[in-house]
């Protein structure tokens, strides 16, 4: 492989120049870069960003935490956040916290010692002692969060989709198909995102005058690394166990909306004659299952992009919006009546 003294000596010029060249610093005579830059072709020459960064301080990096690897959700925005970084030159690399709050502040001390240049980060935690801990962190590097939701005026950066109108809509649609005693499926209450489609739910109830029903709401079992669809199947098992089986289900994520209806439909309950099932996220999985599953869509890989997006610009000092609240979008599939 060449080195960076290769492409000095067939430049005729000084390492420091050829370094200047790469890292596009002015003063530098168009003559003598055009000459760098050939002999960078031609010796098909890469630098070492390992180097660069001892120079200047960015590594060409940027962490991606999630809280699990289990929730398909983290795949699919991982594609959308390499999509920008690889355009860009930049490396991602994933830190599974496993959903602990020790093992998330752990790993951001570890990446903050190798100089990554930013962090697309998905919390689970809402205490105030982690909020405190990421807002002083979004101090000293480009932080978007995906996660989390954060008061307007705060100085963060965050991507995420509008869970409160979409579950409260998707609660309009049930009742004006005549569906009254409508369920809800949460898998977590750590997780301000989650929480909002949860509030949305609670919202559309108020809004066409349902009676709110503890017993309808189903909370899901959480563990380091949960099955989300054997979860989803678990509700399903508990609404048939109720006096009456509601009769629409909004689950929290789309994972747990699939385990429900295959957990009907193995009981001999009918998917949608009997009940309708509404999910959140439209991973790749909702339309595959049968019958297809109707969800709130999100643009996952979007957010991935936009989150991305945002870090570079920070890095190269250009102003950008970094505060992006998408809609959601409720896609009809044969879980719902068409």
């Amino acid at each position: 492989m060449s080195t960076i003294f290769d492409v000095a000596k067939a430049a005729g010029v000084s390492k420091s120049t050829v370094s200047r060249v790469l890292n596009g610093e002015s003063g530098v005579k168009e003559a003598t870069r055009e000459a760098v830059e050939r002999a960078i072709r031609e010796l098909k020459y890469t630098p070492s960003y390992l180097a660069q960064g001892i120079r200047t301080g960015k590594t060409k990096t940027i962490a991606m935490v999630v809280p699990e690897y289990t929730n398909i959700f983290y795949n699919e925005l991982f594609r959308g956040v390499e999509d920008m970084a690889l355009k860009y030159g930049y490396m991602v690399f994933v830190c599974n916290t496993e959903r602990s709050r020790r093992s998330e502040i752990e790993y951001i001390e570890e990446i903050l010692k190798r100089n990554v240049d930013g962090i697309i980060y998905n919390t689970y935690s809402n205490s105030e002692e982690m909020l405190n801990f990421l807002r002083s962190l979004s101090q000293k590097l480009p932080v978007v969060y995906t996660n989390h939701l954060f008061q307007e005026d705060e100085p963060v950066s965050y991507v995420y989709t509008d869970g409160f109108e979409s579950n409260r809509e998707a609660v309009h649609f049930l009742y004006e198909k005549g569906r009254t005693t409508i369920g809800y499926i949460r898998n977590t209450t750590d997780i301000s995102v989650i929480e909002d489609r949860y509030e949305g739910y609670l919202q559309g109830l108020r809004d066409c005058g349902i009676p709110f029903r503890e017993e309808y709401v189903y909370r899901a079992k959480q563990s380091t690394e949960p099955d989300y669809i054997a979860l989803g199947a678990d509700a399903a098992k508990y609404y048939e166990g109720l006096d009456a089986t509601p009769k629409a289900v909004i689950a929290a994520i789309d994972a747990l909306a699939i385990g429900c209806v295959q957990q009907f439909q193995k009981d001999g309950i009918g998917i949608p004659e009997q009940v309708n099932v509404i999910g959140f996220d439209n991973i790749s999985l909702s339309s595959l299952i049968q019958p297809p599953l109707t969800t709130i869509s999100q643009p996952i890989r979007l957010i991935g992009q936009k989150a991305a997006e945002i870090i570079i610009a920070k890095l190269d000092g250009r102003e950008i919006e970094d505060k992006v609240v998408f809609p959601g979008n409720l896609i009809l599939r044969a879980t719902t009546d068409l």
